[in-house]
């Protein structure tokens, strides 16, 4: 490829990465394998085209600096580091009782990488040319995206034969290496802090047709509904436990439908469709939850990743409002 083609690809594979890594977030379960698969490749794709990007760089390091290239600079450590900490965790390199995991590094770097490469392409503009819809362009785009497909298909079926069975999901996330509760790390999502809470005077406030009950911690131990199921942490690990206490549906009229807003002490919420499986959880692995994991109450939602299991639940709104309303991802 020449250095033009080979701009315009990127310009298209790194925020295309980006959107395919955000779609892994928002899928737990399900379509989330072929996703991976595409994230997977575009990754790969950045380094079938590595020989024809260096030659594109060094030309433009024997010009005259320009203030562009500190944000060319920016964009390749970005794209790097995106690029190793994604083999890394592929390697089973999780970090996971780290501050940042591997996972968490990556997610940061590929999303600053996809901004800078829609920044550095207004700075330095390639304008599209008939040309540029020719046979021999698709065919030199058709075979870097097939060399970056087999280099894809390869290191799933290298991960597979090296990783046990039932270790690493779909959704890339690893199987921690104790199944102890003690040994779940402490997550929150971006700057909520573990708040700290008074069991004795919380209360959890339901509301549903424009009435409101409160309920105390007390008050929700009454019951002992059991669910296992597992937590797949957007930081890379995930863990199967039981999880105790009520289903959300109890605290609701008989035969309630739509959805429900579940609200944390810190103002986290997340939307979800109401449905039997939906637990509010006191309790995990027998005994009762602790500050860290979301005491006095969280959210536990079978085939959803982690961000939608809501710690330290002080509200449940319950309408009608459908739950794709909400962005895929929170923005607090």
């Amino acid at each position: 490829m020449n250095g033009r083609l080979t701009n315009l690809v990127l310009l298209g594979v790194v925020p295309l990465a980006a959107v395919s890594g955000l779609c892994m977030f928002v899928f737990g379960s399900g379509i989330v394998w072929p996703i991976a698969f595409l994230h997977g490749a575009l990754g790969l794709a950045i380094v079938v085209l590595v020989p024809w990007k260096s030659i594109v760089v060094r030309r433009a390091l024997r010009r005259a600096p320009r203030p562009s290239r500190v944000v060319s600079l920016l964009l390749t450590a970005a794209v790097v580091v995106a690029l190793v900490t994604g083999v890394a965790h592929r390697a089973g390199v999780l970090l996971a009782g780290s501050p940042v995991t591997t996972m968490q590094l990556h997610v940061g770097a590929g999303a600053v990488a996809a901004v800078l490469t829609l920044w550095h392409a207004h700075q330095r503009r390639v304008r599209a040319r008939r040309t540029d819809l020719s046979r021999r362009t698709f065919l030199r785009i058709g075979v870097a995206a097939s060399a970056a497909g087999v280099l894809e298909g390869t290191a799933q079926v290298a991960s597979a034969l090296a990783t046990p069975s039932g270790i690493r999901r779909s959704t890339g996330s690893f199987k921690l290496a104790s199944s102890s509760v003690a040994a779940i790390p402490i997550t929150s999502w971006l700057f909520d802090q573990v708040p700290e809470i008074d069991l004795t005077s919380w209360r959890l406030t339901v509301t549903t047709g424009g009435v409101s009950r409160d309920w105390s911690l007390e008050d929700l131990r009454r019951w002992n509904d059991r669910l296992t199921a597992v937590l797949d942490c957007t930081g890379g690990w995930w863990t199967e436990q039981e999880w105790s206490g009520v289903r959300v549906s109890r605290l609701l009229p008989d035969g309630a439908t739509g959805t429900v807003e579940v609200t944390s002490v810190t103002g986290y919420h997340r939307r979800l469709p109401l449905t039997d499986d939906l637990l509010l959880a006191t309790g995990i692995g027998g005994h009762n939850l602790n500050a860290g994991h979301g005491a006095p109450a969280r959210l536990v939602v079978p085939g959803r990743r982690g961000y939608h299991w809501v710690k330290w639940v002080v509200r449940i709104d319950h309408d009608s409002q459908p739950w794709w309303v909400q962005a895929p991802l929170p923005l607090q």
